[in-house]
């Protein structure tokens, strides 16, 4: 699957929104999420075995758009909505 296909990095008034091409089982939508974000990946990681890794470069370039970097410093993390739910995964180093 590309990079593209896998993940959809947007900006949506001002807020990221990362849509994942997958879901996850509704016991794990309540439970903390967080988020890595760096220039050439992103890590969503959830509770238990659950996570994602995401590649943010690709030959094409950045998957993300414009202002993606500083939307998810402003909230201090990205919505992540799923099937199942949306969550928020909080901004860790």
């Amino acid at each position: 699957m590309e990079p593209s296909e896998a993940a959809r990095f947007e900006v949506r008034d001002g807020l990221p929104v990362l849509t994942l091409a997958v879901d996850v089982p509704v016991e794990l939508v309540g439970g903390p999420w967080g988020l890595m974000n760096r220039l050439t990946l992103v890590v969503v990681d959830g509770p238990g075995d659950a996570g994602f890794l995401l590649p943010r470069l690709t030959p094409s370039g950045d998957v993300a758009p414009p202002g993606w970097d500083e939307a998810v410093d402003k909230a201090g993390g990205s919505h992540v909505p799923f099937a199942s739910g949306t969550v928020f995964a909080r901004t860790v180093d």
